[in-house]
């Protein structure tokens, strides 16, 4: 299945548009985050700065209150300086125009051990107290002995005299003024000493807490703010709702209580401290600064928190962003259509070159393409241009060269025909003449054989009649000595005839007793007589074996030269048909070697007649291809030339 692409101009278009969308987005997130980095900790920061400020604010005042009491404490330390009658009034008059001064003060109270009047007074908790406050704008007082038992007490005024250190009570409502009752309060407490450092009273000061609140409604950075004072001993103080004043600052608190706890402790420990929180009712993020608010060198610490929401942070870079988004939208649409306009001013030209390198694949050597500029462009059309004429000339001189190719191919493959057909003849004789060559080394080999078994047969006879020979005189020799024999007995039977004979006389002479030895002696003489005539006839054999030995001597040793002479030239046969047959076997290797070669001049010829087909056709089709292009030869060779 083809593959549809994409022209050029949608490529620059897809692609460049494609990047800066791209690189535009990866600005405007990088921006906003960073916008949204930036605002979350200046935010941030502004919050920690009011939290600090607002907790310097109410540190300046407490401590102002602070300081006005360790002063008048001061001055009444020296309580052993005055007359009784004086001291009272001094003291009086002192407390009065204190409280009229500091109209936010509820009451001033001055509390004395009796033991610091009275020497001799001995029990523990004895003391006199006087109160002034303010009913109704108008001044008024209230004062008491108190004749306490001996038993350790835990009030705040007992746990100040064992101190005997200056310290600002908890928040509280009062429960001892009437007139007061009902008012969340604190309480700044001196202890009063004599020169010594012994604990003879104590000047307190009680603040009503309602002023903490006009502190927090000015506590107001970002919409949504929660700001709140928390005593020491987690009452609130201040809260930007007033309905959780006077409760303690945990009971709202749910699943975020541990971040809190964790914030309220360090903030004890006089340090600063931020988190952020999810509150578990609207499920909003919330950023919370912590501020220890500190007063004069007393150990107990109260904080002040602010608690502001993070999308309410967020709300000035959210808008940033979408007003950053909304310039890059029309950015990108500017960019789209600068960069439409581009692309089309760079394709034109690539279109029209794309089109001419088309009409030259079609084989339209003769297109024209009409690109003028001072660019690459204009350097690629005219590269394209050139190309294309150089392509034309290229193209006439191949029409030309094919041509001389088909020829030069027709008349190769004609060569290579008759030098096929001549190789296969040469193969064929050659084939023949190494089976007749086989066949004569076959004969020689075979004559050679015979040469050899006729050499050493004719040896075997020359032996054989030596031995002959040998025989025929020791025969000779023998037949000699029978025939010696032979005459002894014939001497042998001559005697006993002559014997028979006598033996016959002297028979006859004894008469009747000599008849039978006369047949005896008739019997012998006619063994003598057969073997005279035996002997007679042995010795004519023996003579004429004798001869014929004699003569098969002679026969015997005129053939033994000519056998032997025989043997000779039988053998230099053999020798000169080894030669003749190591001759045939090199020819025949020779000739085994010509017909290998001739029949691979036969096979090189027949691929060589081939190949000249092969090269003739491919000729006419390299013409075929070549007319593909329309090319006015002539001319194109000429501009050549």
């Amino acid at each position: 299945m083809k593959t549809k692409r994409l022209n050029l101009k949608t490529k620059l278009n897809l692609y460049i548009l494609t990047v800066a969308t791209i690189v535009y987005a990866i600005a405007i997130g990088y921006i906003s985050f960073q916008l949204k980095k930036s605002t979350y900790k200046d935010s941030a920061k502004l919050a920690t700065a009011y939290t600090r400020e607002y907790r310097n604010k109410v540190q300046d005042d407490l401590n102002q209150i602070m300081v006005s009491t360790q002063t008048l404490s001061n001055i009444l330390g020296d309580h052993n300086n005055y007359s009784p009658k004086d001291r009272d009034k001094f003291y009086n008059d002192l407390l009065v125009n204190w409280l009229k001064n500091n109209e936010s003060y509820l009451s001033v109270g001055l509390s004395w051990e009796k033991k610091a009047f009275d020497e001799k007074y001995d029990k523990r908790n004895g003391r006199i107290r006087t109160v002034y406050y303010r009913k109704n704008n108008i001044l008024q007082s209230t004062s008491e002995t108190l004749e306490e038992n001996n038993l350790y007490l835990n009030s705040e005024y007992y746990k100040i005299r064992d101190l005997n250190e200056e310290t600002i009570v908890d928040p509280y409502f009062d429960d001892t003024t009437t007139d007061l009752a009902g008012i969340l309060m604190t309480t700044v407490a001196c202890p009063i000493q004599n020169k010594n450092g012994r604990f003879d009273g104590l000047l307190g000061v009680d603040i009503s807490l309602e002023t903490m609140k006009d502190i927090i409604a000015d506590i107001h950075p970002f919409d949504g703010t929660a700001s709140y004072i928390v005593g020491n001993n987690r009452l609130l103080v201040a809260h930007s709702d007033n309905s959780l004043i006077g409760k303690d600052f945990f009971l709202n608190l749910q699943s975020e209580s541990t971040s809190f706890r964790s914030g309220f402790e360090e903030t004890l420990r006089n340090k600063n401290y931020e988190f952020e929180y999810v509150n578990s009712k609207d499920k909003k993020k919330y950023f919370v600064s912590f501020a220890p608010i500190s007063i004069g060198n007393i150990a107990k610490k109260w904080m002040i928190g602010i608690e502001v929401p993070v999308d309410v942070i967020m709300a000035d870079a959210k808008s940033v962003f979408r007003n950053a988004l909304y310039v890059g939208i029309i950015g990108l649409l500017v960019l789209y259509f600068l960069i439409y306009f581009i692309s089309n001013k760079i394709s034109k030209p690539i279109i029209e070159g794309v089109e001419f390198a088309k009409s030259i694949s079609s084989g339209n050597l003769e297109a024209r393409l009409e690109i003028r500029q001072n660019d690459e462009t204009g350097e690629l059309a005219e590269s394209l241009s050139a190309m294309a004429e150089k392509l034309k000339i290229i193209i006439a001189e191949v029409i030309q060269s094919s041509n001389k190719i088909a020829d030069s191919s027709l008349d190769l493959a004609r060569f290579a025909e008759q030098l096929s057909e001549g190789s296969d003849t040469q193969a064929s004789s050659a084939e023949e003449i190494s089976a007749s060559m086989e066949e004569m080394v076959t004969g020689i080999q075979q004559n050679t054989q015979n040469a050899q078994e006729t050499k050493n047969i004719a040896q075997l006879a020359v032996k054989g009649i030596r031995e002959g020979n040998e025989y025929t005189q020791t025969l000779a020799t023998s037949i000699n000595d029978i025939a010696e024999r032979v005459s002894i007995i014939g001497d042998i039977s001559r005697q006993t005839n002559l014997l028979a004979l006598n033996a016959a006389v002297e028979a006859a002479r004894a008469g009747e007793h000599g008849k039978g030895f006369a047949v005896v002696a008739a019997e012998v003489r006619k063994l003598a007589e057969r073997s005279q005539q035996a002997t007679k006839e042995i010795d004519e054999l023996s003579s004429n074996g004798v001869k014929l030995a004699n003569r098969t001597k002679i026969k015997l040793t005129e053939i033994i030269p000519n056998i032997e002479k025989t043997a000779i030239l039988v053998q230099q046969i053999a020798i000169a048909s080894l030669e003749q047959k190591t001759g045939a076997y090199q020819v025949s290797e020779a000739i085994q070697q010509l017909n290998i070669i001739t029949q691979q001049n036969a096979e090189f010829s027949s691929t060589f007649f081939r190949n000249s087909e092969d090269l003739a056709l491919q000729a006419e089709n390299l013409k075929m291809l070549i007319a593909y292009f329309s090319v006015d030869r002539e001319k194109s060779l000429k501009v050549r030339e």
